[in-house]
């Protein structure tokens, strides 16, 4: 299980586009620009990434390996979007 200590929200809100978070591990690491989205299976988020110079893909600067740490990360970020909403 992840130590998120913190998680905050910018909306944006734009289509299917809810907006960014960033999350704080441990009080150790800061992880910005995680895109929220919402999608036809509920929502879902994209690691922060470039676009690769000449490609049409873009890499990943961080991102969990294991798909439960993902879901753990979403879910953190979807508890704190839905506290802001309320």
């Amino acid at each position: 299980m992840l130590d998120i200590t913190e998680v905050r929200i910018k909306r944006i809100e734009k289509g299917n586009f809810l907006g960014y978070a960033s999350i704080c591990i441990a009080d150790s690491i800061v992880i910005k620009e995680i895109k929220l989205f919402k999608g036809k299976e509920g929502r879902y988020i994209i690691m922060p990434g470039q676009r690769i110079k000449g490609q049409d893909r873009i890499r990943n600067f961080a991102y969990p390996i294991k798909e439960d740490i993902r879901l753990e990360i979403l879910q953190k970020i979807l508890e704190e979007y839905d506290k802001e909403t309320k």
